[in-house]
């Protein structure tokens, strides 16, 4: 039995490991149930990440404000960057970034489109060089130079280049990543289930992405920021980019002689990656993007950190965390995309706000009472007044919402899939972090099956 995976030679991780595209489907998979409840839907959620984004967005997108010294750089259709990187059309926007289609002249005479066409991403000039960095390009870099003999190497989204460009704005860091078609914020509104992703394809996107964790994780790295926005489905077919993409898309109008920069509108690449007719396939793949929140295991960003609704327990009460924490924030992740279901929101009426009270509430409710030992570790400014001796929020109302293994929370599942996933869910979403299981368990686990 393999104890530490930091000890194990790389080839021999690649051995334990059964090749994704010939991992055998095991367990049933109920299609088309009938008179079943119909799960709660998951509402869109505000992105604020620098991302490329799923749908066309609003006319003003980032907004001209975004448009200022130390903001965002104005990019126009035809522009060359770093002398190789031609500008097509915009693809994303998010807080601290525009994303673009560009073609490389310099890969063009290879004709190779995974090669010619590539995905170019602007920061904002405040984001290095101002004493608030993010350690984004160091992380990439990482990332990138690491051990591609990794099992988890290929889903991890890498840097392709990287450089810098002066613009009217300031100095902008600028990365060249491939091309992906689209998130899983999108992804399952190509099926029929109510947009929830068959359980073939969910079964080999979670084990790439517990590969590419445990990927990170081996060098140092947590990613902080695990939603459904951030997890990348690659193209299977290149060729829709130029036979559709720059064929049906329409370009957007600009006026380099504008006084006022104006955003255009993004148009992403969601229609034109693979064959439509073919998206009961269980060929696709993912990547697990958006390294810009991310922390070094030595070093954090911030404290506070992942989704607010995703959060964990240890980072809610203000305890220590490391890349255990990546876990718990990739079970709530997988419950949302492959069953529609969100585990906890932490709202409270009359309008729905946020408050941390609540959503521990519904972690205990779910998941069980806090241990002494993590409590004694939380900001003893909040702890004492919110949990009871035995773990428990003080003077709590009961919610009496049905477990995992009910219908509301797994709808559609097949008895034998239902005790699989919710002991996998069990073993992920640990409320102590020090009980969260290795890669190495996870993909050994009945609901996964990947080593041998």
């Amino acid at each position: 039995m393999i104890d530490n995976p930091n000890e194990v030679p790389s080839e021999a991780l690649r051995s334990k490991v059964v090749s994704i595209p010939e991992l055998a489907v095991e367990y049933e998979e109920a299609k088309g149930v009938e008179g079943r409840k119909e799960p709660e839907k998951v509402a869109e959620s505000q992105d604020n990440t620098a991302s490329q984004q799923d749908a066309t967005s609003e006319d003003e997108e980032e907004g001209k404000a975004a448009y200022r010294p130390g903001g965002f750089h104005p990019v126009y259709i035809g522009d060359i960057f770093n002398d190789r990187y031609k500008v097509l059309n915009k693809i994303g926007y998010g807080l601290y970034s525009t994303v673009w289609l560009v073609k490389d002249l310099q890969a063009a005479i290879d004709g190779d489109a995974s090669n010619v066409y590539l995905a170019l991403k602007v920061l904002r000039a405040d984001c290095y060089g101002h004493g608030t960095d993010t350690f984004e390009r160091e992380i990439l870099r990482c990332l990138r130079d690491g051990s591609r003999e990794h099992p988890g190497y290929p889903y991890v989204c890498h840097l392709i280049d990287d450089f810098k460009h002066q613009g009217p704005n300031g100095t902008h860091l600028c990365f060249i990543f491939e091309l992906m078609g689209e998130t899983l914020r999108s992804f399952g509104t190509w099926f029929p289930l109510d947009g929830r992703i068959p359980y073939e394809i969910i079964h080999r996107f979670t084990i790439q992405l517990v590969l590419a964790l445990w990927y990170a994780h081996d060098h140092g790295v947590i990613h902080t920021d695990i939603k459904p926005n951030n997890i990348f489905v690659k193209f299977r077919d290149w060729s829709f980019i130029e036979s559709g993409y720059l064929k049906e898309i329409p370009f957007p109008q600009q006026d380099r002689e504008e006084t006022e920069y104006s955003p255009v509108p993004s148009q992403p690449l969601r229609w034109f990656y693979f064959d439509y007719n073919a998206k009961y396939s269980a060929d696709f793949d993912v990547t697990l993007g958006d390294w810009g929140v991310s922390s070094w295991t030595t070093k954090h960003l911030t404290e506070v950190i992942q989704p607010v609704a995703l959060r964990a327990p240890e980072v809610i009460i203000g305890a220590p965390w490391d890349a255990s924490t990546d876990w718990w924030n990739f079970g709530a992740v997988l419950l949302e995309v492959f069953r529609c279901v969100r585990m906890f929101d932490g709202g409270v009426p009359p309008d729905g706000h946020y408050e941390p009270r609540e959503h521990l509430i519904e972690i205990i409710d779910l998941l069980g009472p806090f241990p002494k030992k993590l409590l004694e570790k939380g900001n003893q400014d909040l702890v004492p007044d919110l949990f009871d001796d035995e773990g428990r929020i003080k003077d709590a109302e009961t919610l009496n919402r049905p477990g995992l293994m009910s219908e509301a929370f797994t709808p559609g599942m097949s008895q034998i899939l239902r005790e699989y996933f919710v002991s996998f869910m069990n073993l992920l979403m640990k409320i102590d972090p020090e009980e969260r299981p290795s890669a190495l368990d996870l993909l050994r686990h009945p609901f996964l099956g990947a080593v041998q």
